[in-house]
């Protein structure tokens, strides 16, 4: 049982410490312009999730070992009652920390695609080079031969 309270300690600890980095990440994407920021807080968030990989299979070890297939049938089997609640509020707690760190990171994911978006229309615009139609009816897909590319335009 001693294993499981560390095991939730530990994954606690690393969710929280995520949840921090990640809410960093996203408010330098929104606010800075600074790459080199962004890219080292990427690192370290890297680095939080692979803890947090490092945990699960450490969980998923530990079940296999009680040959059990998640926490809530190891606590079902266990007889001291004051250490199982104890178990249970850790896991609750994890839970809920999994569900906000599931949210952020969607919201951080949705923020690096709109930004990148955003740096790609800007180097159109720069550019000023447009899109020809890739597909079409036939005879309309033929370009300008001539015309600027966007790889080809100094800006």
């Amino acid at each position: 049982m001693k294993n499981v309270v560390a095991l939730l300690k530990w994954e606690i600890l690393a969710l929280k410490t995520s949840l921090n980095q990640i809410g960093a990440l996203k408010d330098s994407v929104q606010k800075t312009e600074d790459a080199a920021l962004v890219k080292s807080l990427v690192k370290e968030t890297e680095s939080g999730l692979s803890e947090l990989l490092e945990i699960a299979n450490e969980k998923e070890a530990f079940l296999k070992e009680c040959k059990k297939e998640n926490i809530e049938e190891f606590l079902e089997a266990q007889e001291l009652q004051s250490e199982r609640e104890v178990v249970m509020r850790l896991l609750v707690k994890v839970k809920s920390l999994e569900a906000e760190l599931s949210k952020e990171l969607n919201m951080t994911r949705e923020l690096l695609k709109r930004s990148s978006a955003f740096v790609e229309f800007h180097i159109n615009v720069m550019a000023s080079v447009k899109a020809d139609t890739t597909y079409g009816p036939p005879g309309q897909n033929r370009g300008d031969a001539t015309a600027k590319k966007m790889f080809d335009a100094n800006i």
